[in-house]
This record gives C-alpha cells, structure tokens and sequence, in this order.
C-alpha cells in the first residue's frame, strides 16, 4: 500500500491557497455581477418584461448572497487548516516523546576497536 508523506508545512500552504483564492474568487465574481448589472434594462417594457426584471432581479440578489457566504468561508477554512498544521506538529513530537529510550551508542577506543 502506498504510503502519503505529509508535512505540517502543507497546512500552512494550504491555508495561504485558501486566502489567495478567496481574493480571486471575490475579484471574479465581482467583475460577472458587474457585468450583469451593466446590461441595464435589456427586458422591454411590457408586462412579460416586467415580470423577468422582477424574477431575473430576485435571481440576481440570491446569487450575490450566495456568492458572499461562500467567500466569507475561505478564512475559516484557512484557520483550520492552519490550526491542522499546530495538531500535527503536536501530535509528531507526542509521538517522537513515546518512542522508547535507547541506551548509549558503544564507545570507540583511540584504536578505532569498541571500548
């Protein structure tokens, strides 16, 4: 089976990838919702037009909602993933404390044979 060799510092890596991809997601999002904003009042102005600006500006409301609660997230989720780095440093030396105690390495005379 094969094994996976993990580092605290992917933790740390991890959590900064979070927070950078939070500020590209918000960037992002923003320039869309921008955008569909820009296109201003492209409905008409009969009562079937009426009715898609009504339901197209709920739509829109809801997304952004969505949006944001989603980009509020990427911190929390980063101080996790920083707080899993702090537990498995822990946990390393926890398990580095329980080895056993092994005695002394023998002892070398000047002539290279063990004391």
């Amino acid at each position: 089976m094969p094994t996976t060799e993990v580092h605290g510092t992917a933790f740390t890596k991890a959590a900064g990838a979070f927070l950078a991809e939070r500020t590209e997601y918000a960037t992002d999002t923003r320039r869309i919702l921008d955008a569909l904003d820009a296109l201003g009042d492209f409905a008409g102005t009969d009562e079937t037009a009426n009715t898609f600006k009504k339901n197209y500006v709920t739509a829109l409301e809801k997304a952004e909602t969505y949006v944001d609660a989603l980009r509020d997230v990427y911190p929390a989720v980063a101080d996790r993933l920083a707080d899993m780095r702090t537990s498995f440093d822990v946990a390393n030396w926890a398990t580095i404390a329980s080895l056993p105690e092994v005695s002394d390495p023998p002892k070398l005379a000047p002539d290279g044979q063990f004391a």
